[in-house]
């Protein structure tokens, strides 16, 4: 199945769009499966940008796994310290550009802004998501 949607500013709710494929066949489930992965990466990107490195490091699983531009991380822990000059002063804001759902994979392409209006562009991220949190990310900047 693959959806279509919009990340939004944080708090805001989610818009998804399905785009029927004739070889699919969107069950109330499959679709239900796939919005709980939506919002599952989404209430990842809200805590991205409420600059809560805590509340960002909770949107993954205790043994998620993170590979992103060369480097790993497995576990709260590994992932925090992977992820903390994200949340120093000064750090870009998000910039999401295209994203979507395919099979069980959530996709997202966007770039950084920093505040004197320069853009780092741009990352592809897939996220696997399990039990509510994020399982698997790997994230590679172009």
């Amino acid at each position: 199945m693959r959806l279509n949607f919009a990340f939004v500013g944080a708090g805001a709710c989610l818009l998804a769009f399905a785009t029927p494929s004739v070889a699919e066949e969107h069950t109330p489930a499959s679709i239900a499966d796939s919005n709980a992965r939506i919002a599952a990466v989404q209430a990842h990107i809200d805590a991205y940008r409420s600059g809560d490195l805590d509340r960002f490091v909770a949107t993954f699983a205790p043994d998620a796994e993170v590979y992103a531009n060369g480097m790993s991380a497995v576990g709260h822990a590994q992932i925090k310290a992977l992820y903390a000059l994200n949340f120093k002063p000064g750090a870009p804001d998000l910039r999401i550009y295209d994203n979507g759902v395919d099979g069980d994979v959530v996709w997202m392409s966007a770039g950084y802004v920093y505040a004197n209006g320069e853009e780092m562009c741009c990352s592809l991220s897939e996220y696997k998501v399990r039990g509510g949190k994020i399982s698997f990310l790997s994230s590679n900047t172009q």
